[in-house]
């Protein structure tokens, strides 16, 4: 193995190094393992390319100008492309750029905060960054090691939402009810120097004198009439002679001369063997015009005079896919409602798999489904999916997933939404979006924590296909899945991107089961959940009322949920410091599980537990620890000794050990606690930094003082960036950093203080 600092060469062989980077031009014999502080030293150049490079790109003015706003420069630099098709000239540039072995190249789909982290989370893995990262640390990590390396290009593509990178947003915001301040601005982890470069594409021109500089942003035009011409030949594989040179012209001002349209037509025109003129007179024959989207939220940037003809061009080849191949053609449909991006091709085997299913409509109607039966064998999806390449409607990701995944043209998907919503293609719609809501419904799984790289896997799919619900009647399945989607956020403590799964699930089913229905008391709860671990104590309980008045109405006194709807209260009670509300609550909530459920049941224990939180918070301690410990023996006897309930026992109980000045026997549970959080739960998980922070307390109550201040430091920065600085926990995080000091003077008043707020914190957090 090769010692770090060694020399290159000499462990290499053939290899030759430069400006920090390394490229291999010979081979290396035998094993040899290189510490990732040996690779970070000498700057290996790394790339990470979504696409194989195109050949049939056309050398427009486009690289021209790239090249006069991006030299080769030692300084740090950035440009945008803006319109329709940059993102195949970023593509080129980036495999130009790639020609410098000591350039490092990363791309990044920059269309929502979901597919940016997922690409940064690759970076990541070929940066050699720690595992453990993620969310806001691993991004700035990413940020910070990008900025390191002396030579790279960042793409960011599709950055269309500029909002996610903090354009247009105002200071308004809370003025009128958004939690503006709390939005995580994706800005903020783009690398910015202090070398390097970074090239945005975006179809909105606003990113011009935004995120980049006013003259720094290349407007991607249609092309002119030699350029187009090019691309047609070239994509078409054959030159076009004089006889065809008129309808050649013609094709290309039908088609405005926009880049995508001629290179699907002549892709179309080159599989098919179909002439130019026969091709032109198809377009032609379909006079009636597809309008705008740019009413809809799906194209509101669309330039009003660009012509829709790309449209006609990509429905005359849909219609050839239907004749063709009716699974690739359902297949295409059913993809319109799911994300664009990342789509894994096990979603598009079962979406094949769903539309040979009829529809409620379908059964209702006693129509016959649209679709073939029979034909989800693997080998025929693979089939449907290869011609839809063909035709450019999908492309491979190349970015190193362990799973196969694909992507698909925004402006496709759009005008398929748009072809499905007129008024003759309506059972069309409808079919289409309840297959992409059975599919996505089917696939994601219920929340287990060996199955979370599944559920991430299908997040956003699963949130889009739940948003089209409406289209289908489907709204009840997809709150349904909905309240799946938010059982995976809430084990993650993504309590921000949870709200609006919760408010959409309890909208659909207000609106559909009516306000008394179970299941809307359900997502009612659900709702008080998330406002109360972000601190919103006031719009939690609000609800929460409501929730127990709709109990008690609908199930009666007894019922568990009702029961549980008084714990729920009386769980905001005390994190608005009114225990003597909470413990009249908690009193007879545990009495009421013991004659309902039995003393074992996990909700009696539960009951303990927080009757046991309040008499802590009023300085009961040895009530408090009486409890705690009877709740511990039972938790690990029922639910077992890593279960979550469990280690909040755990910590439970050194918080009462902590208060009673039993500082050895606190550090120890503390400590456990805190390596099992970190094991099940993850290093960034809010219970984890709860704990970090109850043993940083620990620490300073034993005077170890020095430790205690750097654990509470890595807490609150951690704290800002998950739960963001206005939450209650970053806050008592804050005021430790204030008093914890070299005043010695401070620590007995702050070890009386943080004791307190510790156990407060922990019995607010939704259990």
């Amino acid at each position: 193995m090769a010692r770090a600092g060694q020399d290159v060469e000499q462990c290499f062989g053939n290899a030759e190094a430069s400006h920090g980077g390394l490229l291999f031009q010979g081979h290396v014999n035998g094993s040899l393992n290189i510490y990732h502080e040996t690779r970070a030293k000498q700057h290996a150049a790394q790339r990470i390319f979504p696409f194989p490079r195109n050949e049939d790109v056309v050398d427009r003015y486009i690289f021209a100008a790239l090249d006069r706003l991006l030299p080769p420069s030692p300084d740090y630099q950035s440009a945008a492309l803006w319109g329709l098709g940059g993102s195949g000239f970023a593509l080129e540039y980036a495999y130009r750029r790639s020609c410098d072995p000591a350039c490092s190249v990363f791309w990044v789909h920059a269309d929502n905060e979901t597919t940016f982290t997922q690409d940064y989370k690759v970076i990541a893995k070929r940066l050699g960054l720690a595992d453990g990262l993620d969310g806001p640390e691993l991004l700035m990590a990413v940020r910070e090691q990008i900025e390191a390396s002396p030579c790279w290009l960042l793409i960011l593509d599709n950055a269309d939402n500029l909002a996610v990178f903090g354009v247009g947003r105002t200071q308004s915001g809370r003025d009128q009810g958004q939690d503006t301040e709390e939005k995580q601005n994706l800005y903020d982890f783009v690398p910015r120097g202090p070398a390097g470069t970074v090239l945005w594409t975006s179809r909105d021109k606003r990113i011009s004198g935004s995120l980049v500089g006013g003259r720094r942003a290349i407007n991607v035009a249609s092309m002119t009439e030699g350029e187009a011409k090019i691309l047609l030949e070239t994509v078409m594989c054959r030159e076009i002679d004089e006889e065809e040179s008129h309808n050649a012209m013609a094709l290309l001002a039908e088609l405005d001369l926009l880049p995508l349209a001629v290179s699907q037509a002549a892709a179309y025109m080159g599989r098919t063997a179909t002439p130019i003129g026969e091709y032109l007179s198809k377009l032609k024959r379909r006079i009636k015009r597809w309008q705008l989207l740019s009413e809809t939220e799906f194209d509101r940037h669309r330039k009003a005079d660009v012509s829709n003809s790309v449209m006609q061009t990509w429905g005359i080849s849909i219609e050839h896919i239907r004749q063709e191949n009716q699974m690739a053609y359902n297949i295409l449909h059913s993809l319109a409602f799911v994300d664009n991006q990342n789509i894994p091709l096990e979603l598009v085997a079962k979406a094949a798999e769903m539309t040979a299913r009829p529809t409620r409509y379908e059964k209702t109607a006693n129509t016959k489904s649209v679709c073939i039966k029979d034909q989800d064998d693997d080998d025929k999806v693979l089939e449907a999916v290869v011609l839809l390449q063909h035709f450019s409607f999908l492309r491979p990701r190349t970015s190193g997933e362990r799973y196969r995944a694909y992507e698909m043209h925004k402006l496709v998907q759009e005008a398929t939404q748009y072809s499905l919503s007129q008024e003759d293609r309506r059972t069309d719609q409808w079919h289409f979006s309840e297959v992409a809501l059975r599919a996505a419904t089917s696939l994601f799984p219920e929340t287990r924590r060996e199955l979370w790289g599944e559920c991430e896997r299908y997040l956003r799919h699963a949130q889009l296909a739940a948003r089209w619900a409406g289209l289908c009647r489907g709204g009840v399945e997809a709150a349904t899945l909905l309240t799946r989607v938010s059982d995976y956020l809430y084990d993650r403590g993504r309590w921000r991107e949870r709200e609006p799964v919760d408010l959409r699930a309890y909208k659909y089913r207000r609106e559909l089961l009516g306000d008394k229905h179970p299941d809307t008391i359900w997502s009612m709860v659900g709702l008080a959940a998330t406002y109360l671990a972000q601190g919103r104590y006031e719009e939690a309980e609000k609800i929460e009322v409501e929730v127990l008045a709709l109990r008690r109405d609908v199930l009666g006194d007894k019922h568990p949920d009702t029961i549980s709807g008084m714990g729920n209260l009386a769980t905001t009670y005390h994190a608005q410091g009114r225990y003597e509300e909470a413990e009249k609550i908690e009193v007879e909530v545990l009495a009421l599980r013991r004659d309902v459920l039995g003393d074992k049941h996990p909700d009696t224990i539960s009951g303990m537990g927080n009757l046991a939180t309040t008499y802590h918070a009023q300085g009961r301690y040895e009530e408090a620890e009486k409890i705690k410990v009877e709740v511990l023996a039972l938790r690990r006897d029922v639910l077992g000794d890593k279960h979550p309930d469990t280690i909040w026992s755990m910590a439970d109980l050194a918080a009462t050990y902590h208060n009673q000045r039993r500082y050895e026997e606190a550090e120890k549970n503390y400590m456990e606690v805190l390596a099992l959080r970190r094991d099940i739960l993850g290093d960034k998980h809010p219970d984890t930094l709860q704990a970090m922070y109850d043993r940083a307390v620990t620490w300073n109550s034993r005077q170890r003082c020095p430790e205690a201040l750097a654990m509470i430091q890595d807490c609150f920065q951690l704290q800002c960036k998950v739960l963001g600085q206005a939450h209650p926990s970053a806050q008592r995080s804050l005021r430790a950093l204030n008093l914890w000091g070299p005043d010695k003077k401070k620590s007995s008043r702050i070890r009386r203080m943080f004791g307190r707020v510790a156990h407060h914190v922990r019995a607010t957090t939704p259990q």
